[in-house]
């Protein structure tokens, strides 16, 4: 995820993911919870549990919070880092990633 929910007193997007701790995420029959948040410098990691009926998967999210609104970040690092993390979660090349901003 590219972008901040909110920017310039705009919202950019829907929430979809619960607070770390915080109650469960109602997302029409999806039931979105989440377990671990960690905050790096330019972005959040996060892990969450997707529930549909009686079947969880575990999804990993990547918020990028400094990509700025109609422009691109200044510094490419926290990027690549952010890249580098995201690769480790992906077991290999077939395992979908789904990118977006709002």
């Amino acid at each position: 995820m590219a972008c901040m929910e909110f920017e310039m007193g705009k919202k950019k997007c829907e929430r979809y993911w619960a607070e770390e701790g915080g109650a469960p995420l109602q997302c029409g029959p999806f039931t979105v919870t989440c377990e671990v948040e960690d905050r790096k410098s330019e972005y959040v990691t996060r892990t969450l549990k997707v529930t549909l009926d009686n079947e969880t998967r575990t999804l990993y999210h990547f918020h990028y919070k400094n990509w700025p609104d109609h422009d691109v970040p200044s510094s490419i690092n926290p990027i690549l880092e952010l890249i580098w993390e995201m690769r480790c979660y992906q077991a290999d090349d077939s395992i979908p990633i789904c990118v977006h901003c709002r």
